[in-house]
């Protein structure tokens, strides 16, 4: 009997502690029930928030990537009474430049911190270097090469030096495309900026430094090397002097 009761009891004991843990916690979620309810409520808005930001961004970052690229197609559009396939086509020159300046301006403006934006920029200095006030569009060039992006910078930089490679000022030319040859970009690998920027400018100021630097290029070998050789053969029949070719390194 003892043994029965005293089994009861600790039987007991253990609902009665089971009831007795129950309770705490229905009390303690009852004391901080507003608490827990802000906090739960607040991950929900956290989650929905962060789809919902993930979503705008997606959207804002195909409409930039849209609207680029309508402004490219009207950049490389040609003037044509007839339809070009894969091309947008103007019936005159007015009417192209017209509608390429409207959507670049549109895209620089819209989304001016974005990638995007700062290309718009870009080719709307180009145009002004090519078709309309080249001290306007050396002024935007050298703004963007402040640019925070090293690789907007970088092609803002090279269209400078090249405008100034083409002015005959291959000594401000070279300047800057020694700078890109030392700071490389995914855009602009070194080989392509010495290969197509850095030879002519130091084959207009010294021809024995061009020479060394193809030699150079041709010695590193990879994508570089081929255009390496013919650059370094042509000038050195230039200059009455010819050396085997150069093995590229192991």
């Amino acid at each position: 009997m003892n043994l029965l009761l005293a089994k009861l009891t600790r039987k007991q004991l253990k609902k009665d502690r089971f009831v007795e843990e129950v309770g705490e916690a229905v009390g303690l979620f009852t004391t901080h029930r507003n608490s827990i309810i802000a906090a739960v409520v607040g991950a929900v808005l956290l989650v929905g928030g962060g789809i919902g930001f993930y979503r705008y961004r997606v959207e804002q970052n195909e409409q930039a990537r849209l609207a680029f690229q309508k402004a490219m197609d009207n950049y490389y559009g040609e003037v044509s009474l007839n339809k070009v396939p894969g091309r947008i086509t103007f019936a005159t020159s007015i009417e192209k430049e017209m509608k390429t300046e409207e959507s670049l301006k549109a895209v620089a403006e819209q989304y001016s911190g974005r990638f995007e934006g700062k290309m718009a920029r870009l080719h709307l200095a180009l145009y002004q270097l090519r078709d309309g006030d080249p001290e306007e569009g050396r002024k935007m060039l050298e703004a963007l090469i402040d640019d925070s992006g090293a690789e907007v910078s970088g092609m803002a930089r090279k269209a400078l030096a090249d405008h100034l490679q083409m002015e005959g000022k291959s000594e401000e030319a070279l300047k800057h495309y020694q700078y890109l040859a030392d700071h490389p970009t995914e855009m602009l690998p070194r080989e392509r900026v010495e290969l197509f920027g850095l030879y002519d400018a130091l084959l207009a100021t010294d021809e024995q430094k061009a020479l060394e630097l193809v030699k150079a290029v041709e010695e590193r070998g990879g994508a570089g090397r081929e255009v390496a050789m013919r650059l370094r053969m042509s000038l050195e029949a230039r200059l009455g002097a010819a050396t085997p070719p150069t093995p590229p390194q192991s």
